[in-house]
């Protein structure tokens, strides 16, 4: 009986080590935080404290160091993750992809009286580890992670708790706070002055060129020439939305570029769909334009407003739907990716409507008249 006890017991302590083996916090344990400190002549030294300074802080691009500390004999189970198979937990989220770059590495034995005998004297390992806050978009575990971590408008700073784990355990135990920054530094600076230049840009080509406006044909003088010039001509609706849409992605992209680094940022399908409406309405509307050559349509320039919402007999009801739907479109664009720092994928539906209002105005297009 008792020979049949001491198997059972080795048994069910063996498969406790086994299933130990698959969570983090049953073999390494975070002994502090690592904070580098000005030690002169460009020199930092790191410092190792329980207590993080208050002006911690991190974001994307950046790094958070720890000490975590194990034992060999843990170490040698059958199936414990290594220090490497580690990654950062953020706000509770597990963050894909930031596994850890080992700085240090210090073997030390255990006090004398802590283990039975000298020859099996284990030894307490502790590893200083590096991990990147880096984007790894490239699972569903990633992308719903950074979600919730960027996840609330106008929460550039917030402070969240840190820690460290596997990707499908909980993190270790951890008290340590740090300064989350979600937007700042110079990618933002260098965003705001590279958005003014294209911004002034884009103003610049719709008020002095014909680009942007309407191209039907202009009553001529008695010389043969048009009396309304291309750059005094009115707005054009189609093309105002597909160079508004073209310039919007462009911001995003670059945008998500210099706040993250990801250069790779990844375009949904549905905004490549909207772009090819947009486009598809303006070939639309270029096409009934070049069809008018025998009516005198064209209207000298008012006001933008006034240009691409209204015909000759007032506002227009087909322009002023198509007009509306796209700029609500675009406020989701715009908040989606400075909420979440990725472009938002649109539901089908949503698509679908964007495609029956831009037919709409394509097919009422055919009978108005601006001038």
């Amino acid at each position: 009986m008792k020979t049949k006890h001491w198997r059972l017991a080795l048994f069910l302590a063996g498969s406790c080590l086994a299933a130990q083996a698959q969570r983090a916090d049953g073999v390494y344990h975070i002994a502090c935080i690592v904070q580098m400190n000005d030690a002169g002549d460009g020199k930092k030294n790191a410092e190792c404290t329980t207590h993080p300074r208050e002006d911690a802080e991190i974001g994307i691009g950046g790094k958070v160091s720890f000490e975590v500390t194990t034992t060999q004999d843990l170490m040698d189970e059958e199936g414990a993750p290594e220090a490497t198979d580690l990654i950062l937990f953020v706000d509770g989220q597990a963050l894909p992809g930031t596994h850890p770059v080992v700085e240090e590495q210090r073997d030390e034995p255990l006090p004398s009286g802590s283990s039975e005998g000298d020859e099996d004297k284990d030894w307490v390992v502790t590893f200083r580890l590096t991990f990147p806050v880096t984007r790894d978009l490239s699972s569903e575990k990633g992308k719903e992670s950074w979600k919730k971590l960027l996840g609330g408008l106008n929460k550039n700073r917030k402070e969240v708790p840190v820690s460290v784990g596997l990707i499908n355990g909980p993190p270790l135990p951890s008290t340590y706070k740090v300064e989350f920054v979600r937007l700042g530094g110079t990618g933002l600076t260098a965003f705001f002055v590279i958005a003014m230049v294209l911004g002034i840009g884009f103003m610049v080509v719709a008020s002095m060129t014909g680009a942007l406006r309407d191209k039907e044909p202009s009553p001529k003088d008695a010389a043969g020439k048009d009396t309304i010039q291309p750059q005094e001509r009115a707005y054009s609706l189609s093309r105002t939305q597909v160079a508004v849409w073209t310039l919007l992605v462009v911001y995003a992209y670059l945008f998500i570029w210099l706040i993250t680094g990801e250069y790779n940022t990844e375009v949904p399908r549905t905004i490549l769909a909207i772009l090819g409406l947009s486009a598809g309405t303006y070939m639309a509307a270029a096409t009934v334009d070049k069809g008018k050559e025998k009516n005198t349509t064209v209207a000298k320039n008012e006001s933008v407003v006034t240009d691409l919402f209204t015909t000759s007999g007032g506002a227009s009801l087909h322009r002023v739907q198509f007009g509306l739907w796209s700029i609500a479109l675009m406020i989701v664009f715009i908040a989606t990716v400075y909420d979440t720092l990725a472009m938002p994928q649109f539901d089908a539906s949503l698509l679908g409507l964007m495609g029956i209002s831009s037919a709409a105005y394509a097919g009422m297009k055919i009978p108005e008249n601006k001038g």
